[in-house]
């Protein structure tokens, strides 16, 4: 028994955090607008779709009677070769990582959501420019799109010359 119920733990204890947090997020209702969506809305739909997966899990574990969860990784037999490891790769990542947070307050998010991912696909070891280009692009308009324009998230500009492609970005894309 003890080992039906051990997979099924995470998901309890992330369970439980949801629920705690959903009633947490009560108090965030009195701060919204009438006619907007308050600042309980996002969090509450998150947290409501984690319950939802939590549940589910739960519930298959408990029915499907598997002792481990779904996604735990099939153990290698004796010989068998481990794939290469890029460690400076992995720091590479980390450090376009950090770099990123400082350079939003500077490019502004849109610029730099597109240098960050463009060099997280280099890294990555990704080598189609144009895919590289079109994708870092097209995600970085729908990153602002989604957090301007649907959420009102309001993100960092950039100084300078930089502040003038961010507000001529916002009014392409019809954020006020």
């Amino acid at each position: 028994m003890k080992e039906r119920l051990k997979p099924m733990l995470p998901y309890a204890a992330l369970l439980a955090g949801a629920v705690f947090l959903f009633h947490r997020t009560e108090k965030f209702a009195a701060l919204g607008r009438p006619g907007q969506l308050g600042p309980d809305f996002w969090p509450r739909a998150v947290l409501t779709l984690l319950t939802i997966v939590c549940g589910f899990e739960i519930a298959r574990l408990a029915l499907s009677g598997a002792a481990a969860p779904a996604g735990k990784a099939r153990p290698r037999t004796h010989g068998e070769e481990e794939g290469p490891r890029y460690p400076w790769l992995l720091a590479a990542g980390i450090g376009l990582t950090i770099l990123y947070v400082p350079a939003m307050q500077f490019l502004g998010f849109f610029l730099a959501t597109v240098l960050y991912l463009a060099g997280f696909m280099l890294v990555g070891r990704y080598r189609r420019p144009g895919v590289i280009a079109a994708s870092s692009i097209l995600g970085s308009l729908a990153f602002v799109f989604v957090f301007m324009k649907i959420v009102y998230v309001s993100l960092p500009l950039g100084a300078g010359p930089f502040l003038h492609v961010s507000t001529w970005l916002m009014a392409m894309l019809g954020i006020h």
